[in-house]
């Protein structure tokens, strides 16, 4: 089973990556992760005709902007895209006319399902939970191929992110902020917190994403961030574009 780490920017596109999207490999099927910028990668990586599912986390257009390009996709056993409750009338009101191809225009079926109406459809969905953020976003606990993946961003420090990644194979979450930057009003995560949210959540492997692209514009912004959680835990791997991840 594979990780790939489509888009790792937060915010905007830059020489260091896309906006965020993450794509699991799974027995299970292709469990997609955002919609950000790198979604326009899928088909490098979807060879196997295998079921393909989306999770949204929430609306941000860093999150949801690269739904513009699925068009050019192919996804034969079509794409089910899972979001929080209202994400049929929020999709539904963006990907429609005259902004891009409407859902029904799709060469492919698109069925978008709500949480937690839905939750029987998805039985590789072990728990899903609110995360602290400016707009409402859910982070997600997946259960694949015998591994347990948790996918949680954007949000500031929070027990629903620590129990979501509790024990995990691999705690996907992020790193928008500075370290000693915190701001109430739009939570999100310091290298330090990061830190933190490994040491109580007891996940074997925490992936940072999501940097914001003002914040660390450079590869060498990012690698300072390593050499830090290097220095304060042994489990912290920050992310880049196009990275592998063999669970």
């Amino acid at each position: 089973m594979k990780v790939i780490f489509l888009g790792t920017n937060g915010w905007y596109d830059n020489e260091t990556g896309n906006t965020v999207c993450v794509l699991i490999d799974a027995p299970e099927g292709y469990i997609i992760l955002d919609a950000g910028n790198g979604i326009h990668k899928l088909d490098r990586y979807m060879t196997e005709d295998k079921p393909a599912y989306l999770f949204l986390s929430h609306f941000h257009l860093d999150h949801i902007g690269g739904l513009h390009t699925i068009v050019r996709l192919s996804f034969p056993r079509g794409l089910q895209i899972f979001g929080q409750e209202g994400t049929r009338k929020i999709l539904g009101d963006i990907l429609r006319q005259p902004y891009t191809v409407p859902i029904d225009g799709m060469p492919f079926k698109v069925d978008i399902r709500e949480l937690p109406e839905n939750r029987e459809a998805v039985p590789f969905l072990e728990d899903f939970r609110p995360l602290v953020h400016v707009s409402p976003c859910i982070g997600f606990r997946f259960r694949l191929g015998g591994k347990v993946i948790s996918y949680c961003t954007d949000t500031g420090l929070c027990d629903n992110l620590v129990e979501l990644g509790r024990g995990a194979d691999s705690l996907i979450t992020e790193c928008s902020a500075l370290s000693g930057q915190q701001r109430s009003s739009w939570p999100h995560l310091a290298p330090e917190d990061a830190v933190v949210v490994s040491k109580k959540s007891g996940a074997k492997r925490v992936v940072l994403v999501h940097f914001n692209a003002a914040l660390y514009p450079t590869v060498e912004s990012r690698r300072q961030v390593q050499a830090f959680v290097d220095r304060e835990a042994g489990n912290i791997t920050v992310s880049f574009d196009d990275m592998f991840l063999d669970l």
